[in-house]
């Protein structure tokens, strides 16, 4: 992650931290934001609109990630399917929504946390965190997700091949 990145995450949580490296973060955290701002904003025509529109909000910040399903048709043809619930909701009415990326050509996952005997953050809780959306190059677009738990998803997908729905 460029703009937000994991181990500024992890700065802004501990206990250690002094007051003047937190507002030293925090500004770099406010500066990291709108230059993603500007980066996200320019693919907005590449983006399907209901999908940029709610990326534009919080989009699945704090929301559970229940679980992630790739679809194999060929390594041609293969979909991400992520699976999530929106914390604080009672567990067995909960809604739960699909975020597909159709036509995937690229999967990169990854643990900061993986081999941490004394992470900050629960390993096991995969909460997202923060997600960055970029171009890869004029038809390829790349998302990457943070969460909680330390994890980081990368997958590149062509334009306007991402879609959300609530599926409960």
């Amino acid at each position: 992650m460029k703009y937000f990145p994991y181990d500024m995450y992890i700065a802004q949580n501990t206990e250690t931290t002094s007051d003047e490296q937190l507002e030293q973060l925090e500004r770099q955290w406010l500066q990291n934001g709108r230059q993603y701002g500007e980066i996200y904003q320019s693919l907005s025509e590449r983006l399907p609109e209901e999908v940029h529109r709610y990326f534009s909000k919080l989009g699945f910040h704090d929301y559970r990630l229940l679980k992630v399903d790739i679809e194999h048709e060929s390594l041609l043809r293969s979909n991400a399917h992520f699976t999530l619930a929106r914390n604080g909701d009672d567990i067995a009415n909960r809604a739960q929504w699909m975020l597909t990326l159709e036509n995937i050509s690229f999967f990169q996952f990854e643990h900061h946390n993986y081999d941490n005997p004394r992470p900050i953050m629960h390993p096991e809780i995969d909460d997202w965190l923060f997600e960055e959306f970029t171009s890869v190059d004029d038809t390829t677009i790349s998302l990457e997700v943070l969460f909680g738990s330390g994890g980081n998803i990368r997958i590149h997908f062509p334009d306007k091949s991402i879609r959300i729905e609530r599926i409960k």
